[in-house]
């Protein structure tokens, strides 16, 4: 044990022999340390002293230099009133009011030449000009040179106040410094042009001297100098002495300042200079309503020797009583802290041990010193503490090192998460950034860069609201923002155009985020943005399409039939009349067929032009679809509708589409229709403007067509547009249906024949045979969709019945115009090779009447449908005068005997002389034969022994549906 002891005795010496070769006693460093700063205090209190008086002083020669300025601007404008009083006096010296009203030179001169010296001698007055209400200058009189500065600016404050009818008081420094008067006159209620007085600024400096008793002086701005007799210039300043008071000793202190302060910035700051142990103060005062800026200054001069020789007193003063005290209180400090700080300095050696972690050490030397049991003072209650603390930061330690580990893991997982943060800042694909409680930009994310084209340093710093454009809708965003700033909202949602540092504009939802801290300096706001300038864009060209065609680029049918719905309102409620016309274009569809699609697109666009550039620019016009066109003239009579009517029909005249070298001319049938006589609404107009155009069409293309109440004429060309607008849904929705009618071999009675029949489905499940609708069909040329949509469905029916090798043929009827349609046979070929179905599966139907509308045409086509391997059928044979003729003409394979012949064959004898004579012909040109009608089993034997090849009727089968007819070959 007592080993141990002395080990710590020696470990202990050993520190403090290592210590004491540094060591200086704490009562020499108190009593320095206290020296020192007893000295600073002293000193410090010395300087402050020092400059608060001159701090004094100066605020004190501030409102002084204030005081100066009202009281130059006092005199100053003592001068203007008096210079105001003097020109209303003016008129009333002798002679002078005629000769102003006059406007003579000559008198003007005569009468005020004798008060001119006076003005001069009593007054101060240099200048005194009398001009025109024309602004030119009748007679002058000046004390000084001409200039033409001077001039220039005199002549344009003298055309202000001629001009305004109001005075002035422009103060002009050229050689010196002339307070002008300038006031129009007005005598007797009739203008007398204008006088000018100019006075001397010589009683300002007087009063000034008088009132403060400072030096004043007068200098005036010049870059270059050209010398002048008792002028003085200070190249430094660049100005020119113009006036100074008590001018040979303020001249010499003006050189001296010019010395120590050749800026000039500084004199205008106010200087302080000295001369000969006496101090001035030396400032320029802006000389107000000068025309031109810093171009005059006043200069005063103060006597300052007094107050500052008062100052270097009271600091001395101050100094030394302050040196006395300092040594006093050195000598006592010193012999009070001697005893207690040799007691102080053995714990400041042993606690160094506490560093080293020895703590038991520590607290064992502490321990072996004697300590006082009564009157404790500071440094028993160190020692104490000392031990006390010993124990703590033992204890502290270990806590220490257990806490490090838990920050070390800490650290990681937050530089795990900032890492984490900067990545989806710089690749999420919005706009981050983040504002101060002043609303400035602090930060924005990689994205933000690239979208809006700033760089960081760029948007540091700048408002908000400054990127954001100024005619945008932003409903008191300021005062939102400013909000959630204060703490009164969290978040603000809102969508505004932003404006990007290369000009462009964006469209951006902003989401702002209130954060918790609020230091200027750390981010307040969070917001992101989110970029909607493509929405925006798809939105608004959706919104364009939904009311515009975009071919044409007029308005589509819902959007015109909007606007019509509207005009014809308007048109009721103020009893106007207007008009609607309603076109479509002949032989659009063949332009289409010929030419391809995009010939018939330029000729809509044609169309579109021609109609923008014919009609008012208050008539709408609009497509409503295909090649209709319809155009609103509102307030317009029947006779200016057909004038419209007409003049389109003459620039579609002068129209032209020329395509490889084809050349078509343009027509059209136009229908009118005035409402409200001939509808009050949308859907009545429109029929009767369609109902017009059909009936145009009847009276011969290319014309117009007003419509009429005729019962007669509106019904049958209302059943027209009704089975028009059925036509076209069964086409737009695909209600058409195929029948299938067996034609039964009467060699041995089989059926692998049927022919193809069309029905129509309407809306109220009502099925309509063609006979109910095909006329309307051929009239409206929709007849050509229709025998493109029955050899599409009918080709791919014998495709799926034939699928299994089954060998069932199909006649399908032609309608009269199929043989005037170009895409007739590009679609058969297409959709047979599309099927792969075998042609000898197909023969077409035609009438005679289809042959006759042009014969050499339809005997091409039918060669030509011949040549891939189809056959055809002559139907109704034997009603037309021509049918044997056609026989011989026409390539045809059989024929089929009309029903009417067929019918009442077992009846009626004639009916069987012309049967067999019909069934002789077209067995002499080796024709099959077919017979139609067949209802019963008599007229069924009676064909077979006329030799009849096939019978076709209600006795044979009725037409039905795919699925009935072949429900034992469908898979």
């Amino acid at each position: 044990m007592k080993q141990g002891t002395s080990e710590k005795s020696t470990q202990l010496n050993k520190l403090t022999h290592r210590e004491s070769s540094k060591f200086a006693s704490l009562k020499w460093k108190i009593s320095l340390l206290s020296s020192v700063i007893l000295l600073v205090v002293v000193t410090i209190f010395s300087v402050i002293n020092y400059k608060s008086l001159i701090d004094s002083i100066d605020q004190q020669g501030e409102l002084q230099y204030l005081r100066h300025g009202r009281e130059v601007e006092k005199l100053i404008e003592q001068i203007k009133q008096d210079s105001h009083q003097l020109i209303r006096m003016i008129p009333f010296l002798k002679g002078m009011d005629a000769a102003l009203i006059a406007q003579d030179e000559k008198q003007i001169k005569n009468a005020f030449e004798h008060h001119w010296p006076l003005l001069q001698l009593q007054d101060g007055i240099e200048a005194v000009r009398f001009y025109d209400q024309f602004n030119q200058l009748l007679v002058g009189w000046d004390s000084f040179e001409t200039d033409s500065y001077r001039e220039t600016l005199i002549l344009e404050h003298v055309r202000q106040a001629n001009l305004q009818e109001q005075p002035a008081n422009p103060l002009i420094c050229v050689e010196s410094c002339i307070q002008y008067t300038i006031e129009p006159l007005l005598i007797e209620g009739i203008r007398a042009g204008t006088i000018v007085i100019g006075t001397s600024l010589t009683d300002v400096f007087l009063g000034f001297k008088r009132t403060f008793g400072s030096d004043i002086g007068l200098l005036l701005k010049e870059n270059t100098y050209s010398a002048k007799d008792h002028d003085v210039w200070f190249p430094d300043w660049e100005m020119r002495l113009a006036a100074l008071t008590n001018r040979e000793r303020n001249l010499k202190i003006l050189n001296h300042a010019i010395k120590t302060h050749p800026d000039p910035v500084s004199l205008k700051q106010g200087i302080q200079t000295e001369r000969n142990k006496c101090y001035y103060r030396v400032k320029l005062l802006p000389l107000q309503g000068v025309s031109a800026a810093d171009q005059a200054h006043l200069v005063v001069i103060t006597d300052i020797t007094a107050t500052i020789e008062a100052i270097h007193n009271s600091t001395w003063r101050i100094v030394v009583i302050g040196l006395i005290g300092l040594i006093f209180s050195e000598i006592l400090l010193f012999t009070i802290l001697s005893g207690p700080l040799s007691r102080l300095k053995h714990i400041v050696f042993t606690l160094p041990l506490l560093a080293g972690g020895s703590f038991g050490i520590f607290r064992a030397t502490l321990s072996s010193i004697e300590r006082k049991q009564w009157l404790k003072d500071e440094i028993d209650l160190l020692y104490e503490a000392a031990v006390t603390l010993s124990h703590k930061l033992e204890n502290l330690e270990d806590k220490v090192v257990y806490r490090t580990k838990q920050l070390v893991q800490q650290r990681d997982e937050l530089s795990k998460e900032k890492d984490f943060i900067a990545h989806l800042l710089d690749t999420a694909q919005v706009i981050v950034l983040t504002q101060n409680v002043n609303g400035k930009i602090i930060m924005l994310n990689a994205y933000g860069e690239m979208l809006m084209r700033y760089t960081e340093e760029e948007i540091r710093g700048k408002p908000f609201l400054e990127i954001l454009s100024p005619d945008s809708e932003q409903y008191n965003l300021s005062q939102y923002l400013e909000e959630m700033r204060l703490g009164r909202r969290e978040q603000l949602k809102h969508e505004t155009i932003t404006l990007c540092n290369d000009g462009s504009k964006r469209h951006i939802v902003w989401l702002h985020s209130r954060l918790a801290w609020q230091s200027t300096e750390e981010p307040s706001v969070l917001s992101v943005g989110l970029d909607i300038t493509e929405y925006k864009r798809v939105e608004g060209h959706l919104a364009w399409l939904a009311d515009h065609d975009p071919l044409t680029n007029l308005f589509n049918r819902r959007r015109f039939s909007e606007e019509l719905e509207q005009i014809i309102s308007w048109s009721e409620r103020y009893q106007h009349h207007g008009a609607l016309l309603f076109f479509d274009l002949d032989r659009f569809k063949y332009i289409n067929d010929t030419s391809g699609h995009q010939a018939g697109d330029t000729l809509l666009k044609m169309i579109a032009d021609m109609l923008t550039q014919t009609i008012r620019s208050a008539d709408v016009t609009g497509r409503l679809g295909g090649d209709e066109f319809a155009v609103i003239l509102p307030e317009i009579t029947a006779n200016g509708a057909i004038e419209v009517a007409k003049k389109i029909i003459a620039r579609l005249n002068e129209t032209q589409l020329t395509v490889n070298g084809r050349t078509y001319k343009i027509a059209a049938s136009i229908g009118i229709a005035l409402f409200p006589e001939h509808g009050k609404n949308v859907h009545d107009l429109l029929a009767a403007a369609d109902l017009a155009m059909y009936q145009a069409k009847e009276i011969g293309r290319g014309t117009w067509h007003l419509f009429s109440n005729d019962d007669q004429t509106r019904e049958r060309m209302y059943t027209l547009v009704h089975w028009k607008e059925k036509i076209e849904y069964a086409n737009l929705y695909d209600k058409y249906l195929l029948y299938f009618q067996p034609i039964m071999s009467l060699r041995d009675r089989s059926v692998t024949h049927y022919e193809v029949l069309l029905r129509m489905y309407d809306k109220d499940g009502t099925i309509h045979s063609p006979a109910a609708f095909i006329a309307a069909a051929e009239h409206t040329g929709l007849i050509h969709e229709i025998d493109h949509m029955v050899l599409r469905k009918a080709i791919e029916q014998s495709a799926k019945i034939n699928k299994s090798g089954n060998r069932i043929r199909l006649s399908i009827n032609l309608s009269a115009h199929a043989f005037n349609d170009p895409e007739l046979l590009p679609v058969i070929r297409h959709e047979l090779t599309y099927y792969n179905v075998d042609p000898t599966l197909f023969m077409f139907e035609i009438t005679e009447t289809a042959a006759l509308d042009n014969l050499p045409g339809t005997r091409n086509l039918l060669r030509e449908i011949k040549e891939l391997g189809c056959g055809f059928v002559l139907d109704d044979f034997g009603v037309g005068f021509s049918s044997f003729y056609y026989l011989r003409e026409l390539p045809v394979d059989a024929v089929k005997i009309d029903g009417s012949f067929v019918r009442n064959l077992a009846s009626n004898p004639a009916d069987q002389i012309l049967v067999k004579a019909l069934c002789s012909v077209a067995r002499g040109f080796g024709k099959k034969i077919t017979a139609e009608f067949v209802e019963n089993e008599e007229v069924l034997a009676l064909l077979k022994k006329m030799e009849v090849d096939f019978a076709q009727g209600y006795h044979v089968g009725k037409p039905c549906s795919a699925n009935e007819a072949f429900r034992s070959l469908l898979p």
